[in-house]
């Protein structure tokens, strides 16, 4: 069969626009057909625009979403399905809600789908019966839906052998800018927020290392690596075996990951560092790790569920630097908990403990969850527009605060933390730390002093910074690269930051929300005046 597949772009501006990254549900499952002798694509929009005259040609097409994108593969899936083409949506948002992903698409494959996927594929290739299909919906012969049983999450030995994604698959993918890689399944937390171990379960799978090793090894001098798993310490004399195995074979791009506060330390009870782990993250080549700090208020990381004290997240940070890796700290803000000193309080502590960028993200409602299931309960959800799902926007009433001060103070926070000011400030003391290094480059390096007036015109223009980087990096010897780099990485992604929240403030769809959520809190003003 000839199938596309394509995972939509949510409408907007986003903060995970700039990665440039697929999830890698799609790739692993195309890996799979086409072992099986299927002539699968995949599109994915951050990559590259979806090529409908192919599209049309398929015998299936298949997407995966989140919430936020889930509108826009309805309105694919519509197209589609215009022209005779059996449609299937996969993902969280369809999993937990798939009466309504039924409404616009023929098929929805229920959590993970490397399984479910080709079993379909092979049911429609072969005209058999879908009865049997495990994790599959679809429409009976009167139109009614009917919901197969959950498929069982795959066994850690099936996980073990599953092939490494295709990601040659995707249309644009020399346009990443990360290589993602997954070594691990599930979650063994429970935050109150998240889908995850609603999603994949809280037994995690691991790859086998060596499995692993081998992946990176295709993907050597590729670029820099991004371990997708959604926490990825967790057996901590797993994770040790994998880095010592990377230093072991040379396999030591600049790499980052996902991980937890509490992973810095041995024993958390005596709050000692785990300086083994810490040692061999920096020599197999850490550069940022991206922590869910969630928040600065104990009583929030309470209601979060989230396990985790305000102290972990200081420690780790300093223990993260001590061993030159740069923190991304993200934030959750928008709790019951939560009063309107939280935006202060939250920059505040960022700037203090000196996090290189941060992510406040509102506290948004995702089917499957707790949270979700509670806020639907008591009537506090403030629209059924999905795309606006994606933590920017407030969809939730806060307890403590309107919508309106929740939306505001996230941006005006955001605005602060990511200040021209404090980016220029962070510049300056970098190049002055390190001005001895940087004099050094003119001396040591021809080519740079050949590249100087360009580097000069491209260094004024904000805009251009990114080719600023392609010039210094082709023109630099790898070790002297490597080192600028990492002197020059906190203030470009500072300056992102500055430019991102200055576009998503300035686009028309933000400024109509804004106003929205004015409009909510207008009445109780002229309440307030009256009385």
């Amino acid at each position: 069969m000839k199938i596309r597949l394509i995972e939509p772009k949510a409408p907007g501006l986003n903060v995970f626009d700039r990665a440039l990254l697929p999830r890698l549900g799609l790739p692993l499952i195309g890996r799979v057909l086409r072992d099986e002798g299927h002539d699968v694509r995949i599109y994915v929009e951050t990559l590259a625009g979806v090529d409908w005259v192919d599209v049309a040609e398929a015998d299936l097409v298949g997407f995966s979403t989140t919430t936020a994108t889930t509108p826009t593969a309805y309105n694919m899936a519509k197209r589609v399905r215009e022209l005779g083409i059996p449609t299937v949506i996969g993902g969280p948002h369809a999993t937990f809600l798939p009466d309504e992903a039924l409404e616009h698409c023929d098929f929805v494959v229920r959590r993970e789908g490397q399984e479910t996927m080709p079993e379909l594929v092979a049911a429609l290739d072969s005209g058999d019966s879908l009865d049997g299909i495990a994790g599959l919906s679809f429409h009976d012969s009167t139109g009614q839906p009917v919901h197969n049983p959950d498929r069982r999450p795959c066994p850690p030995e099936a996980f073990a052998a599953l092939p490494d994604p295709a990601l040659d698959l995707i249309v644009g993918h020399e346009r990443m800018t990360n290589i993602p890689i997954m070594t691990q399944w599930g979650c063994p937390y429970s935050c109150d927020f998240c889908s995850v171990i609603h999603m994949f379960g809280r037994r995690v799978r691991a790859r086998a290392i060596d499995n692993v090793l081998q992946e990176l090894a295709n993907y050597r001098d590729r670029g820099d690596i991004f371990f997708y798993d959604d926490n990825f310490v967790v057996d901590r004399r797993r994770t040790k075996d994998l880095l010592r195995g990377m230093i072991d074979r040379g396999l030591t791009p600049q790499w980052s990951a996902q991980m937890r506060a509490d992973a810095v330390f041995e024993d958390r009870s005596s709050r000692e560092l785990d300086h083994e782990l810490l040692s061999l993250m920096r020599d197999s080549g850490c550069a940022m790790v991206y922590c869910g700090f969630e928040s600065v208020s104990q009583a929030t990381l309470e209601a979060y569920n989230k396990h985790q004290d305000v102290r972990d997240v200081s420690e780790s940070v300093q223990a993260f630097h001590d061993y030159g890796i740069h923190v991304h700290g993200m934030f959750v803000l928008g709790a019951d908990t939560d009063d309107k000193t939280v935006f202060d309080r939250t920059v505040d502590f960022a700037l203090e403990n000196e996090i290189d960028t941060v992510q406040l993200l509102m506290l948004t409602p995702c089917p499957g969850t707790p949270f979700y299931e509670r806020m639907l309960q008591q009537g506090r959800l403030l629209t059924d527009d999905l795309s606006l799902y994606d933590g920017h926007h407030c969809v939730v009433e806060p307890m403590q605060m309107s919508a309106y001060e929740l939306q505001m103070g996230i941006c005006r926070a955001m605005a602060r933390f990511y200040s021209a000011r404090h980016v220029l400030g962070l510049f300056l003391s970098n190049v002055t730390r390190n001005l001895p290094f940087l004099i050094s480059l003119l001396w040591r390096e021809r080519k740079l002093r050949v590249q100087l007036p360009r580097i000069a015109l491209l260094s004024i223009l904000p805009s251009r910074w990114p080719d600023l980087l392609g010039v210094l990096r082709d023109t630099l010897s790898h070790e002297s690269w490597t080192q600028l780099r990492d002197i020059l990485t906190v203030p470009m992604l500072r300056l992102y930051g500055h430019k991102h929240v200055r576009d998503w403030l300035s686009q028309s769809s933000s400024k109509a929300y804004i106003r929205r959520l004015r409009r909510l809190v207008e009445p109780e003003e002229q309440a307030v005046g009256a009385s």
